[in-house]
């Protein structure tokens, strides 16, 4: 009998810890710019409809997190379902993910719109973005297009569209998009410059 409790407690927190297992895997994967696996735990629509393959997401790592090689994370927290009330129903987890230089340990003190973010306990300029795991036929997958959006704004700010054009991501996923469908993007019609040069 102890056996089985042991074994049912065993695959209990296998189970619960799944969201969090997907997140520090996709972590790790950004920090060693492993496109491969970043690709392969996007949520399936995202590979199918939106664009993110691994030259996409190869060109916008490139000119936004590239720009502080070696980088890592280094700080991460989770974001309480009662931001979004809807992600619990859903259940979808959310966690923040501060970036740094990996030699230093520090932030990169840099964000497009030149504040923090006090909900996360950020108070200066820190690049970060939110890492989204939701459950899919797959399993749990990170909502990759979030977080491509994201960095994309936190380094070219009002240019984030057209690096994200230039990339070929054509639109997102989010928790109010059905399965099998995407939220597609409009875009303007100025594009990033080749090379992605432009600078912070």
């Amino acid at each position: 009998m102890a056996i089985i409790v042991l074994i049912a407690g065993i695959y209990y927190f296998w189970v619960i810890t799944a969201p969090w297992r997907i997140m520090r895997k996709f972590v790790y994967a950004v920090e060693k710019e492993d496109i491969t696996t970043i690709v392969a735990l996007a949520v399936p629509e995202e590979r199918k409809y939106c664009g993110v393959t691994e030259q996409s997401v190869k060109t916008i790592l490139s000119v936004t997190l590239g720009k502080w090689r070696p980088f890592k994370a280094v700080r991460i927290g989770k974001v309480s379902w009662e931001v979004v009330p809807l992600y619990k129903e859903l259940g979808w987890h959310r966690w923040f993910v501060v970036w740094g230089e990996a030699v230093t340990g520090k932030p990169i003190p840099f964000h497009s719109t030149g504040r923090g973010y006090p909900p996360y306990g950020i108070h200066t300029p820190q690049l970060f973005t939110e890492v989204t795991v939701c459950p899919t036929d797959e399993g749990y997958r990170v909502v990759v297009t979030e977080f491509l959006i994201q960095l994309s704004y936190g380094v070219h700010g009002s240019k984030y569209l057209a690096l994200l054009h230039h990339a070929g991501i054509k639109g997102q996923v989010t928790a109010l998009t059905k399965p099998g469908e995407f939220e597609p993007f409009v875009y303007p019609k100025t594009k990033m410059r080749r090379g992605g040069n432009d600078q912070p």
